[in-house]
């Protein structure tokens, strides 16, 4: 690990502590459905009171929680997105120490599962397209 990756992990550290359990730990939604966060390239299920937080630093530090769960769910490497398979994995064990039973770390939402995989590619692509979508139309403008 670089010193770069020391001080992001000591400032994770800081704001999940400030911040545990802060996360809802039972759904209050019968049929959760996942979304996309575009700035980790992972899902996450509307229950999971991510959306719901009004605090920027904790859902910055948890992408890197999301991003390492979603390789777990898919079974795929998503590497490169944010800054290491290595260094997501560090930070997933620290967020499941300070927010222990938070619904996101329910066992059905962390491990391997073929329906999950085939669905989190379709919304990646779908998630992609619109992207695209936008920028081709903004270059239009300029």
């Amino acid at each position: 690990m670089t010193i770069k990756d020391y001080f992001i992990r000591f400032w994770i550290w800081g704001v999940f502590v400030l911040n545990k359990e802060k996360l809802p730990t039972v759904s209050s939604i019968s049929n959760p459905k996942m979304e996309y966060e575009i700035m980790s390239g992972a899902i996450y299920w509307e229950d999971e009171g991510l959306k719901e937080i009004r605090n920027h630093h904790l859902l910055q530090a948890f992408r890197y929680v999301l991003n390492h769960r979603m390789c777990l769910l898919a079974g795929q490497s998503n590497a490169g997105i944010m800054r290491s398979t290595t260094f997501d994995k560090v930070i997933f064990r620290m967020a499941k120490r300070h927010f222990p039973n938070w619904i996101g770390f329910d066992k059905s939402r962390c491990t391997y599962n073929t329906s999950h995989a085939d669905r989190i590619q379709r919304i990646k692509r779908i998630a992609q397209y619109k992207m695209n979508k936008f920028f081709d139309e903004h270059d239009t403008i300029w």
